[in-house]
């Protein structure tokens, strides 16, 4: 009998062309300017650039990026064909020489009535349409790094940057958010990529994302209810090497109350576990 399932995984395509070990474009959301809700892990730069284990990629991840390319492909084509009032004029550039030691490469650069606009495709989850309805910080600094780096390569006039997010389950389609890149964005990239080599060079570990705590005021003691920072959630290092996260042992218990805060014999707030060894990941942020 032969296994279809395993066949299928070992014949997925290899992408092996992302170097850890190197800075990219896309780091830029790691600007310590953003509220956490919208940035990167600086932390998980660090050990990505350390090269500290994570845990691997399975083939249903691996087939979500497979899904998420040949989409992000496919968006490239579409616009190359559709669009009447201007015309793509780059795709898939290299732009690591305009914005050294960060690696990149741009989707899209597109001229219109004398000007140019870079784009960048990214596939969502249908359900992120509903709760995200602006354009995320952390890409729009990731776009911002490309215009900067056209900027300085090229010497183009670019002054507009925009993202297309594309529902890969279909019922959505797609939308685009779009931005006037100015002389503060321009101060941002070069202040994060300064921010990010002293992440690189530096052998000590960026702080922690802080843990999402919710207090519950109650006629008796406050309840607290704990939730992981989103990055946490889809870190391959948490759980393996990254000391300081509520690791996943506690799955099952994060969303719901993990403890409360009482007076002591003091009369000072003192927290209590419901579950235990939890003090340990959220106590310093009570």
């Amino acid at each position: 009998m032969i296994n279809l399932i395993s066949a299928m995984a070992d014949g997925m395509p290899k992408r092996n062309n992302w170097d850890n070990f190197s800075l990219h474009v896309s780091d830029l959301g790691a600007n310590y300017n953003l509220d956490q809700d919208d940035r990167k892990c600086p932390r998980q730069i660090w050990y990505r650039l350390n090269g500290y284990d994570r845990e691997e990629t399975g083939p249903g991840v691996s087939l979500m990026f497979e899904q998420g390319h040949n989409l992000e492909e496919k968006v490239i084509e579409w616009l190359r064909r559709g669009i009447d009032n201007g015309k793509v004029v780059g795709e898939q550039l290299d732009v690591s020489t305009g914005i050294q030691p960060l690696n990149g490469r741009l989707d899209v650069l597109i001229e219109y009535e004398g000007k140019y606009m870079v784009v960048d495709v990214k596939s969502r989850r249908g359900a992120s349409f509903d709760y995200v309805s602006e354009i995320r910080p952390s890409n729009k600094m990731q776009v911002a790094g490309y215009i900067y780096a056209l900027r300085n390569i090229m010497k183009l006039p670019v002054e507009n940057g925009a993202i297309i997010e594309v529902d890969r389950n279909g019922q959505r389609f797609a939308r685009d958010f779009h931005f006037q890149y100015n002389r503060k964005l321009e101060n941002e990239v070069e202040e994060t990529i300064n921010f990010l080599k002293e992440i690189k060079h530096s052998d000590m570990k960026p702080k922690l994302l802080k843990p999402k705590l919710k207090i519950n005021k109650n006629k008796g003691n406050d309840s607290v209810v704990a939730k992981l920072p989103w990055q946490c959630s889809y870190c391959d290092y948490r759980g393996v090497s990254c000391e300081g996260a509520i690791p996943p042992e506690f799955d099952d218990d994060l969303g719901k109350v993990v403890g409360h805060i009482s007076n002591n014999e003091f009369g000072e707030d003192e927290f209590v576990e419901k579950i235990k060894g939890i003090s340990e990941y959220i106590e310093e942020e009570l």
